[in-house]
């Protein structure tokens, strides 16, 4: 029941879905009697703002107002939804984002809503009388008959609201006159959803008689018709789905739809939910629903963990396992408990990682309960994924990290598997962490948190140490397979001996030992492309985006040169831009580089290359995992993906090309990223009975992150790089925020960055007891304003500012509005991101 209360206006406050609301505000319009009864929080409406029509949520119904001039108001002009798309629950969550992830509620939206749903508004115009009248009006005004009778074959369309078109001057103001006289009416409409649900046509016998009927009347059908009705007949009363139907009998639609004319056949819409598992490869092996025999590290971890769900609080719990160790498992028994339990689960595993072997053991075990939810589907797909939550059809919700924002009812457990994986954090606004998340759901829910890696985050393992999380471990791989020999290489040896190739010796002799067997082989690069950079022999100038302060990467295919950061594309130069030489140079080796040398050594060697150039149509990705599994591939090349989520028992070789791609980036988190990605790249080898080798070229062989995996002391680097950590005040012993400003004019950034870092530091001073740093807990840094490490993207020069704190509730209260305050004055010349815990410090 919608709030209704006789005689006492009604006030609602909304969220306004437009991006271009600078603050975070909710905005109040009068709610008219005759909408109170299906107004109800978490509802869409349409509301007039500034000169058009927009989308807004109902956040609350109020019968009082905090504008004086109440009367002034304008009315709520309609309810979009029969039912709420967002719950109090999603509300209260919404509001909680916005404070912890420096955001506007608006920028959350549509996190939580169907894929393709925000309205949109047009200018529309709609003829309010006959043509003739309209026509005889104009007639009268001194004007050509040329220009108003081709005026007039316009105005004719407009008999219901259209899209205004393109008009010319003199057209524009023979408008303003037919709206002036009544006979046009203009405004903004909303257009209509761009994702709705999928309709087939399903026929039918409209009644079982024969094609004789008893007087002697023969029904006059063709042949074609007759086998279309003899097809139904066997159907028993089913209703048919057309294409299915011009398959078996093999006519046309017009076939089918003459049999409707004659009323022999009826037809009916009826909607049919898209099929999100329909990519996935068919052929790939998929496991059987069967349980397995847990060993005693898995029996006692799951025993630990189900003790938690029958207490009345909520639990979290860091599972540490060594690649191999059987997580998954783990993770499928405590779903099942927790479904007979009532309550629901989300199974969150990084978008990289979320392999058709994945979604389909889960399938396996759980059956039609199942919903994925990721970018990799259509929007189509994802929106009746989203329904389907939202109708409780489905009860495991598995996907990367936006699935945590489809409506399942009654959550108990969220999983986030690999939870170390940096795609957990969303780069672009909202900058929401699914861990942090997830973490509050689960404390709002009384849930199980279950957070799962081989190589946890420094904040996880952290959070295990202090209490915060329970920490359970396996330390053997599944039925006690060995983890793999792991083989250094010193490529400053290598370079001594004057052996540039990309493969040393070493590698090189693994790999032909590996295909000798007839056994697979994955090599990670993390750099796609062909070559790094271009640089001219003769003067030293190197080729840069001229939108952005980075060097272009060249591609072999197709010939090109690509910023890696805008997306700008062009031809390679035949002469240096500079001094005109011819002499320039390809430096640097990018995965296509790699393949191109492996088809050369190893020319009988199917060798496939995975990157973000070759998986970016839907499916790509998924067909190059059945390949794999059904040993058409022989050497994969790849980026950080090829590292993620492949469980395949014949790959029994890994080499890293360059373990220190990662580690010469100027991050903190430089060192934990390096040892992450080795060791979960190191984990695909060996996985099935044949024993494994990882061989690591490096010219930072004694780097405490490489020679941690080299000796199996997971212990021993965690407790080296939280020192280090510690020490220079970084996560995870203080929070970040990471304020970026960017625009066109370079000196209106710089202003904007010291300006907003110096109100900043007066509001610390005003907070500090005394003014004096360090007392009563106080220990705030704030580093910069100063450039940014890349100066400029996309045409937008960029400065930066870094707070460290422990107190991100103390901004949270002042910094949204300082920001929007400034560029209010400032008319936004300068776009002001805050990240909080940034990912990327460049």
């Amino acid at each position: 029941m919608g709030m209704e209360m006789k005689g006492a206006p009604l006030f609602a406050r909304v969220v306004v879905n437009l991006p271009e609301v600078p603050e975070d505000r909710l905005f109040d319009y009068l709610l008219p009697e005759e909408l109170a009864e299906t107004a109800l929080p978490g509802a869409r409406l349409l509301v007039p703002f500034g000169g058009r029509k927009a989308e807004a949520v109902l956040w609350e119904i109020s019968t009082d107002s905090e504008y004086r001039d109440r009367e002034d108001l304008r009315p709520v002009l309609a309810v979009l939804d029969g039912e709420p798309l967002l719950s109090g629950f999603q509300l209260s969550l919404i509001d909680w984002m916005a404070r912890r992830f420096f955001c506007r509620r608006c920028d959350l939206l549509r996190l939580f809503f169907p894929p393709g749903l925000k309205i949109k508004t047009t200018k529309c115009w709609q003829r309010l009388a006959p043509v003739e009248e309209i026509g005889a009006f104009l007639s009268t005004l001194p004007l050509p008959e040329e220009t108003y009778r081709a005026f007039l074959e316009k105005v004719a369309e407009a008999g219901s609201p259209v899209s205004l078109p393109e008009l010319t001057k003199e057209e524009v103001q023979l408008l303003n006159l037919l709206v002036e006289a009544g006979f046009v009416k203009t405004g903004w409409f909303p257009e209509k959803p761009a994702v709705k649900f999928k309709t087939v046509k399903f026929y039918s016998l409209a009644k079982a008689v024969p094609l004789s009927s008893g007087d002697g009347e023969t029904r006059k059908l063709t042949e074609k018709q007759k086998k279309v009705y003899h097809y139904l007949q066997e159907q028993a009363g089913r209703p048919v789905p057309g294409p299915e139907i011009l398959t078996a009998t093999g006519v046309t639609a017009y076939v089918l739809a003459a049999l409707v004319k004659k009323g022999v056949v009826e037809c009916s819409l009826q909607e049919v939910p898209r099929d999100p598992f329909a990519c996935f490869p068919e052929e790939a092996p998929v496991p059987t629903p069967a349980r397995v025999s847990l060993n005693p590290d898995q029996a006692a971890a799951l025993d630990r963990i189900l003790q938690a769900l029958d207490r009345p609080e909520p639990a979290g719990f860091l599972l540490e396992g060594v690649t191999g160790s059987g997580k998954t498992e783990i993770y499928l028994r405590v779903i099942e408990e927790v479904l007979k339990r009532g309550k629901n689960a989300f199974y969150l595993v990084p978008e990289i990682a979320l392999t058709p072997q994945t979604v389909a053991r889960v399938r396996a075990r759980f059956g039609e309960t199942v919903a994925v939810f990721h970018s990799g589907l259509g929007q189509g797909e994802r929106f009746d994924e989203w329904w389907r939550v939202k109708r409780g059809e489905a009860r495991v919700v598995v996907g990367a990290r936006s699935a945590l924002f489809v409506p399942l009812a009654n959550p108990g457990l969220i999983i986030l598997d690999e939870e170390h994986e940096y795609t957990y954090k969303q780069e672009e606004t909202p900058r929401y962490h699914a861990r942090d998340v997830a973490r509050e759901i689960c404390q709002r829910v009384n849930g199980l948190l279950l957070l799962g890696s081989a190589t946890p985050s420094l904040e996880s393992y952290r959070a295990a140490e202090t209490g915060e999380l329970t920490r359970v471990t396996l330390p053997q791989r599944v039925l006690g397979r060995p983890l793999p020999e792991i083989v250094l290489v010193d490529l400053r040896e290598e370079f001594k001996a004057r052996r540039f190739s990309v493969l040393s010796p070493v590698l090189r002799e693994a790999i032909t030992a590996c295909l000798d067997r007839g056994e697979q082989v994955i090599l990670l690069l993390n750099r796609r492309g062909y070559a790094t950079f271009i640089i001219c022999r003769e003067c030293g100038h190197v080729l840069k985006c001229s939108a952005c302060d980075v060097t272009l990467t060249y591609h072999r295919r197709p010939n090109l040169l690509l910023c890696h950061y805008c997306d700008s594309r062009q031809k390679p130069p035949e002469t240096c831009p500079q001094c005109r030489s011819h002499n320039i140079r390809y430096v640097g080796r990018g995965t296509q580089r790699l393949e191109e040398e492996l088809n050369q050594v190893y020319p009988g060697a199917r060798v496939v290359r995975m990157d973000l150039d070759t998986t970016g149509r839907k499916g790509s990705h998924e067909k190059i995992y059945r390949e794999l599994c059904k040993g058409k591939i022989d050497i994969l090349v790849g980026t950080q993906m090829v590292a993620k989520g492949l469980d395949l028992p014949n790959v029994t070789l890994v080499g890293i090309v360059n373990a220190d791609v990662a580690l010469n980036l100027p991050d903190f988190r430089a060192a934990e990223r390096t040892y992450q990605l080795l060791t979960q790249a190191a984990g695909r080898a060996g996985r099935g009975e044949k024993p494994g080798m990882v061989v690591i070229q490096t010219f930072n062989p004694g780097h405490y992150s490489i020679a941690a995996l080299r000796n199996n002391d997971a212990e021993g680097f965690y407790s080296r790089e939280l020192l280090y950590r510690e020490a220079g005040r970084y996560p995870p012993f203080t929070g970040l925020i990471r304020l970026v400003f960017s625009g066109i004019d370079p000196k209106a950034v710089m202003a904007a960055a010291q300006v907003l870092t110096g109100a900043i530091k007066e509001k610390i001073k005003e907070k500090m007891t005394g003014g004096v740093p360090g007392r009563d807990g106080w220990e705030e840094e704030v580093i910069g304003p100063q450039p940014a490490v890349i100066e400029k993207v996309q045409n937008r020069y960029r400065w930066h500012t870094l707070i460290k704190t422990a107190n991100l509730d103390f901004y949270a209260g002042f910094l949204p509005q300082l920001i929007a305050g400034y560029q209010r004055k400032t008319r936004q010349k300068v776009r002001v991101i805050v990240d909080e815990n940034p990912y990327s410090m460049l």
